[in-house]
């Protein structure tokens, strides 16, 4: 009897094109459009030389020096521009120089519009006159350390030791990825909910045969739910297929585990559709609005949008994260990508299964009780 209803219910569910739609086709054509908005988004995030004017007034020969060494090479900081101040000002109105630098008693930093270069040029000054103002303190207290000075200064101290915590580089970007697999995940609730509507007798010709039928309704409901379990699991490892080797998005070497969560969170989707199916007493399109709501929703506030939404609600909203499946979902396999330890993977999935637990609970206690008085 298994094996029948489970094969059957594998055909009726590869043969729903709405359904393969939603948790298929449309997520692969998602993850292309992302691919096609932002896979350059970074390409030309290097850094660049910044054009830069230096009024020189004679009275500050070690500015001039050290600005010169950082202009020089191919890694220079700047591009270097001494100038009277007349012709400076001609260079910064016409877009040649991001700033001016005067130098003197007090230097003087001159821009006409904010920027990347122009808060890297007012650090640099701020950094120099506070140095400078240091220097010239401890010279005229302890006149004997003057000569000490120059070498203490152009000493790189470093008191700090980096230790990477892992071997993969952070990459907000995968965040939009994740979340959208995490959403198609949750899309799986569109199985689970045909999988319940099946057995309401209330809804279909076919449920009100089955709960006719002389087999356990309970033993037929898991007979098709293995089925979409199957046929979710295999969607979402062609989607994650499909990221990896067309689009060439890197989700780390770890593929048992995340074979692993992926299956986890097939049935997630699929549990979470079921709860909302035998709970939820209205019509289809009620409760497929609930679905797709909760999905879409979730996967933008776990950062399908913008990546720093997730970690903007984490910080402000924490319950919301908590709460939110496609946020743990999303968490889950940035774990596996960055992390080199496997402790915020096991809360992820822990958490992950507690919710399932819960929710297959919930439609079991729900549909074991549901009685018709008349079919």
């Amino acid at each position: 009897m298994f094996k029948h209803i489970f094969k059957y219910r594998l055909k009726i569910l590869l043969y729903d094109k709405s359904t393969m739609f939603w948790t298929l086709l449309f997520p692969i054509l998602l993850a292309t459009l992302f691919h096609m908005a932002f896979s350059r988004l970074g390409a030309e995030e290097t850094f660049r030389a910044i054009d830069t004017a230096v009024v020189d007034s004679g009275k500050d020969e070690d500015f001039i020096s050290l600005v010169k060494s950082l202009s020089a090479g191919e890694e220079r900081l700047f591009n270097l521009h001494l100038t009277s101040k007349e012709e400076a000002l001609a260079l910064l109105a016409a877009g040649k120089v991001q700033g001016i630098i005067e130098t003197g008693e007090k230097m003087a930093l001159t821009v006409n519009r904010p920027g990347l270069e122009q808060s890297i040029l007012k650090t640099f000054v701020n950094n120099y006159a506070q140095t400078a103002s240091a220097a010239n303190r401890i010279a005229a207290q302890r006149p004997e350390a003057h000569a000490m000075l120059p070498a203490l200064l152009a000493e790189d101290a470093v008191f700090l030791e980096e230790r990477p915590i892992s071997r993969a580089e952070p990459d907000n970007m995968l965040i939009l990825y994740f979340s959208l697999l995490a959403m198609t995940c949750l899309l799986g609730g569109y199985v689970g909910m045909t999988e319940v509507n099946a057995i309401q007798a209330n809804l279909s010709g076919q449920a009100a045969r089955i709960n006719f039928a002389p087999a356990h309704k309970l033993k037929m409901f898991l007979s098709g739910i293995s089925a979409a379990l199957v046929l979710q699991f295999a969607k979402l490892l062609l989607f994650l297929a499909y990221m990896v080797f067309v689009l060439s998005i890197d989700f780390g070497e770890r593929a048992g585990l995340i074979a692993a969560a992926l299956f986890l969170c097939a049935l997630l989707g699929i549990s979470f559709g079921a709860f909302v199916t035998s709970l939820v007493k209205g019509g289809e399109g009620l409760k497929v609005g609930i679905l797709l709501t909760v999905s879409v929703a979730g996967a933008h506030l776990a950062g399908m949008s913008y990546a720093g939404l997730k970690y903007m609600i984490e910080t402000a909203v924490p319950p919301l994260a908590f709460i939110n499946p496609a946020s743990l979902i999303t968490d889950t396999f940035y774990a596996l990508y960055y992390f080199d330890t496997y402790g915020r993977f096991i809360e992820n999935t822990v958490w992950l299964a507690a919710f399932t637990a819960v929710f297959a609970g919930a439609t079991y206690f729900v549909i074991r009780r549901r009685k018709y008085a008349s079919l």
